[in-house]
C-alpha cells in the first residue's frame, strides 16, 4: 500500500524565507534617505548621529534613518530641490535659503533653539517651509559663529580695509562694513587662494578653520563674531512626512526636538575646542576695544536686516523679526 504525501505549506514557506533573508520586523520598518551638505565626517554635523539614534529609539525601530552621504552625493546647494521632488526624502542644508524665503532670516535669530519654539517661530517656520513641499523639523547648529580669521594683523576695522573676503551672501553685510573686496571662491579651493593671497579673510566658524587646517595660512582671530543661530537646518519632504503613520510623524518630529535641546552645550564646547586647536598651531586673537566691537557688530547687523528685508520684503521680516529677538 502507498502511502499518500503529505505537503506543509507553512512549513515549506517558512523554509524558502529563511533561505531568501527576508524578515518579517524588517518589512515593518520606514526607511528614510538623508543627505548632508558636508560631509559625514565633518563637525558641522555631529549633532546627526544623535538624531538618527533618537529616531530608532523613539519609533521603537520602526522608522530608521538612512544617512546616505554628503556632498558626494547631491552637491549641498543641490539638496533641497532634490528633496522638493522626492528624490532625497531628507537633508541638512543651508540651501533651503534657495527655496524658501523665510529660511533667508534665519541666521539672525538671537535665540536658543528652544527659545524659538517658545516664541513662536518654530511653529512659524513650519507653515513658511510647507509652502515649498518641505516639513521642517529644526536646527542642526547653533551657538556657533562666523568668525574673522585673517591672514593679517586688523587691530582695528580700518585694518581690514582692502582686504580680500572670501564672500558668500551672509557674509556680505560683513564685508561692506569692513570695506573689504569680495572674492568668490568654492570651498574646496579656500586652502590655495589664501595662500596664493587671492583671499587675507574668511569669515567662518572655528570647527570650520580647524576642520579645513586653515590655521596654516590663517593665523589671526579678529573682531566680534555673527550669525551664531546659524543658517543649515533639517527638513524632510513634505508628501513623504505626511504618508507616515502619526506615531513615526511624532517620533522624527520628537527626536528633532530633543536633538536640538543638546546642541547649544555641545556646540559651545566644539567652539571652544576648535579654537584651542587653532591657538595651539599658532592662531592669535586680536581683541578690538569693547565699543569699537560693539559698534562693528552692531553696524553688520543693521546691514544684514537690510539685505534681507530688500530680499524677501518688510512684511515677512516683521513677523519673524518680534520671533527671533531676545
Amino acid at each position: 500500500m502507498k502511502r499518500a504525501k503529505v505537503f506543509v505549506p507553512g512549513l515549506i514557506l517558512a523554509v524558502l524565507l529563511a533561505f531568501s533573508g527576508w524578515n518579517p520586523a524588517a518589512a515593518d520598518t520606514v526607511t528614510l534617505k538623508l543627505a548632508t551638505y558636508d560631509p559625514k565626517t565633518a563637525v558641522t554635523l555631529s549633532a546627526i548621529p544623535k538624531f538618527i539614534e533618537l529616531v530608532a529609539e523613539k519609533s521603537k525601530g520602526k522608522l530608521k534613518i538612512d544617512w546616505i552621504g554628503g556632498p558626494e552625493i547631491t552637491p549641498g546647494r543641490k539638496q533641497p530641490a532634490a528633496v522638493q521632488k522626492g528624490v532625497l526624502d531628507m537633508s541638512v542644508a543651508w540651501a533651503y535659503v534657495l527655496h524658501v524665503k523665510a529660511a533667508q532670516v534665519i541666521h539672525l535669530s538671537q535665540l536658543t533653539p528652544a527659545e524659538e519654539r517658545k516664541s513662536g517661530l518654530y511653529d512659524f517656520l513650519v507653515e513658511e517651509f510647507a509652502k515649498s513641499g518641505f516639513r521642517y523639523l529644526g536646527r542642526t547648529s547653533t551657538a556657533t559663529p562666523y568668525v574673522l580669521v585673517s591672514t593679517k594683523k586688523a587691530e582695528k576695522p580700518e585694518d581690514l580695509k582692502g582686504l580680500g573676503f572670501r564672500t558668500s551672501g551672509i557674509y556680505e553685510p560683513i564685508i561692506e562694513r569692513a570695506g573689504g573686496r569680495k572674492v568668490r571662491v568654492a570651498s574646496p579651493e579656500v586652502y590655495s587662494a589664501l595662500q596664493r593671497g587671492l583671499i587675507d579673510v574668511r569669515p567662518a566658524p572655528m570647527a570650520t578653520v580647524v576642520d579645513g587646517k586653515l590655521y596654516e595660512v590663517l593665523k589671526y582671530w579678529v573682531g566680534p563674531g555673527f550669525f551664531t543661530a546659524q543658517n543649515t537646518v533639517l527638513c524632510v519632504n513634505l508628501k513623504k512626512f505626511n504618508g507616515l503613520p502619526a506615531d513615526l510623524q511624532k517620533a522624527l518630529v520628537d527626536a528633532a526636538a530633543e536633538t536640538e535641546k543638546g546642541l547649544v552645550s555641545l556646540k559651545k564646547k566644539e567652539f571652544d575646542d576648535a579654537w584651542q586647536v587653532a591657538k595651539k598651531n599658532g592662531m592669535v586673537r586680536i581683541d578690538w576695544p569693547k565699543d569699537v566691537n560693539d559698534g562693528f557688530f552692531n553696524d553688520v547687523m543693521a546691514k544684514s536686516w537690510a539685505r534681507v528685508e530688500k530680499s524677501v520684503g518688510k512684511e515677512l521680516v516683521d513677523k519673524m523679526r518680534p520671533l527671533m529677538s531676545q
